[in-house]
């Protein structure tokens, strides 16, 4: 595999965007130093600057974020914008200034990804949410709230707990009800969530609501929570959409399973991993938002990683990036005995197709010490060994792994689910080519 990959162009980037950002958006001062200046190409530039973290955000929103020329106060005051909290997901939850039409814009944009999409994202869609209620905004609920009140328009939120595998069955139960009632045109749903409903469902021989979409999103769907969620929807249309609150819409699959960027309201960099730690065509993208005339993020490490497709897409789509797969958290990357990075999608396509398995999480403890958690189907045969020879088969013969049933899995504090992770300190960074050397 060559060290460097021709990465796709990204033709509908604004050129000013950047230098709008440095001269007027108060972080960006100190970054000033490392652009080489407008005479250098595009790309050149971006590579040369820092990475945003959500640290950086958490220690300088709105202030550090929000351009010279706009006045916070007043747009709070109006309504115009407003204060949300995002629901994180390792780290802690951070807040930020939120401008709806801008959320609406990209939303619209990225559905224009997946052919048909486009004629049900229209800004007036009947849409169900089904997620954790610590979601962005002040329309997310806990509690038992009735039909009504986690009705924003044309809105429903149908969760009201923190954690679904303490769903009880009048709690499925409701939703399945509000579902028929409420007819969404889009469902979009947490895949860990919807699959525990779909599951409930098929083992009560219930049938629920069938919308024009389902559209997967929040978090890493599991092939798993495709096995569980697919025979319930086998007349709508299923794909994964990725963003997040900070970012706006991102990447939409196309109806070839392709992921492609939403180049009119983002930029994004690619950070390939170094070649000695995993494939180059995985890495990590770093989201330059556009279009937002409130907060400006330039290079932010959304935290996710990506698998690169080079080759054209049957969809006839080429502006910008075009992923193959998302692969899942960066945080949530565990690693071989011999120091190799294995995504969450790595290890979801060892255990993830089995019948046996409700779900599970690889929590790695040491350099070659390994704990497998799993949830296993009643009424299928216990799948340990099985299990066992293909995690050997990733992390190799010498990893020690521990096979560790569990009756649950629950969520993180955020509401979301993390299949894999490491305890201890581990140096994400350094996994990363950065600069002229990821070009």
């Amino acid at each position: 595999m060559p060290k460097t990959i021709q990465f796709p162009e990204h033709p509908l980037v604004n050129p000013n965007a950047l230098d709008h950002a440095l001269a007027n958006v108060p972080f960006y001062e100190s970054w000033r130093a490392f652009d080489p200046g407008s005479e250098c190409p595009l790309e050149q530039r971006y590579a040369a600057l820092p990475v945003l973290t959500k640290r950086d955000i958490r220690a300088h929103m709105p202030k550090g974020f929000v351009p010279r020329d706009r006045n916070l106060k007043a747009g709070l005051v109006s309504g115009e914008v407003e204060w949300v909290t995002t629901s994180g997901t390792t780290e802690d939850r951070s807040s930020i200034v939120w401008y709806q039409p801008w959320w609406d814009a990209s939303e619209q944009a990225a559905a224009s990804l997946h052919t048909g999409l486009d004629r049900v994202i229209t800004g007036r869609q009947r849409e169900a949410v089904l997620t954790t209620p610590l979601c962005a905004g002040t329309v997310c609920h806990i509690g038992e709230l009735s039909l009504e009140e986690r009705t924003l328009g044309r809105l429903l939120f149908l969760n009201q707990q923190t954690d679904p595998t303490r769903w009880l069955p009048h709690d499925m139960d409701r939703m399945i009800h509000e579902l028929d009632q409420f007819q969404p045109d889009l469902l979009e749903a947490d895949p860990a969530y919807l699959a525990i409903l779909c599951r409930y469902a098929r083992e009560q021989g219930r049938a629920l609501y069938q919308p024009r979409f389902v559209s997967l999103t929040y978090e890493f769907p599991s092939r798993l929570h495709y096995r569980h969620i697919k025979p319930v929807f086998p007349r709508t249309p299923i794909l994964s959409s990725y963003g997040s609150t900070e970012t706006g819409h991102i990447l939409t699959e196309c109806e070839h399973g392709r992921f492609h960027q939403n180049t009119e309201y983002c930029h994004l960099d690619f950070q390939p991993l170094t070649p000695s730690l995993g494939d180059p065509r995985v890495g990590r993208i770093l989201v330059t938002t556009l279009g937002n005339p409130w907060v400006c993020l330039l290079r932010f490490d959304i935290g996710d990683l990506i698998r690169l497709e080079t080759g054209a897409c049957p969809c006839g789509r080429s502006r910008g990036l075009t992923a193959a797969r998302i692969l899942g958290r960066t945080r949530d990357l565990t690693f071989t005995e011999t120091g190799r990075a294995v995504t969450v999608d790595d290890l979801d396509r060892t255990v993830g197709e089995m019948d046996a398995l409700v779900s599970y999480q690889m929590e790695q403890t040491g350099a070659c010490d390994y704990i497998f958690h799993y949830v296993a189907s009643t009424g299928q045969a216990e799948p340990k060994l099985v299990l066992q020879a293909g995690l050997q088969s990733i992390y190799g013969p010498g990893a020690c792994i521990i096979m560790r049933p569990e009756a649950a899995i629950p969520t993180e504090p955020s509401g979301k689910f993390r299949l894999a992770r490491t305890s201890g300190a581990w140096n994400h960074e350094a996994l990363f080519m950065t600069g002229e050397e990821s070009r």
